[in-house]
């Protein structure tokens, strides 16, 4: 993972019943929600391959107002997720939550069915990978603002989200990286100053995608 995102969570779900972790076998699910941009938070949601490769199954851009994670009190914003694993070996629907304060964001995927559920929102990943959903922290809520597709495949065990955009350089200007990480009076100088120059590093570098 480049050293510019900021992993919040990863949470490994196995396909069946007794998977040991150690295994990594076909068809183990994972999660992880990262950090991108100041105003963007990325979750995935992917899969192994038999050929130990990856699969990207979705993953869902977080777009609120610069520092929208941070706006609470805590200093981190809070991630985690449920996924569960039928006896007959099939892997079974998968959750991963986001929250902030009163704010809380939840992306479901069904992989029997191919269906995403974003808030009361419901769609295939048929109609794209990649789910760009805006206006996180507003007062109407979120939106889901465009879908697109990028060649789920990767190689090695972890899917990055540097190659998700480098595969679909027009997902750059979604990340706002002209918005600098603001001021926040609730956290710390020193906190402020070093998530500012994480996004800073990490637009830096993902600009060159385009």
């Amino acid at each position: 993972m480049p050293s510019g995102m900021w992993l919040l969570v990863s949470v490994v779900v196995f396909a069946g019943c007794g998977a040991a972790a150690g295994r990594q076998a076909p068809g183990t699910m994972s999660r992880a929600t990262l950090r991108v941009s100041a105003s963007v938070v990325v979750t995935t949601i992917t899969h192994n391959e038999a050929d130990g490769s990856s699969s990207l199954d979705v993953a869902v851009f977080w777009r609120g107002t610069p520092g929208w994670f941070t706006a609470a009190e805590s200093r981190e914003l809070s991630a985690g997720g449920t996924g569960t694993g039928p006896p007959d070996g099939r892997p079974g629907p998968v959750a991963e939550f986001i929250g902030v304060g009163d704010l809380r964001l939840e992306v479901q995927y069904d992989p029997r069915t191919g269906r995403v559920r974003i808030q009361d929102q419901s769609l295939s990943v048929q109609s794209g990978n990649l789910i760009l959903v805006d206006e996180v922290d507003s007062a109407t809520g979120p939106r889901i603002a465009e879908t697109m597709r990028v060649e789920p495949r990767f190689a090695g065990r972890f899917v990055d989200v540097d190659t998700i955009i480098r595969r679909h350089p027009a997902l750059v200007p979604f990340l706002r990286c002209e918005a600098r990480f603001p001021d926040q009076p609730q956290h710390s100088p020193i906190e402020v100053a070093t998530w500012r120059q994480m996004t800073d590093q990490t637009c830096a570098r993902l600009r060159d995608a385009r």
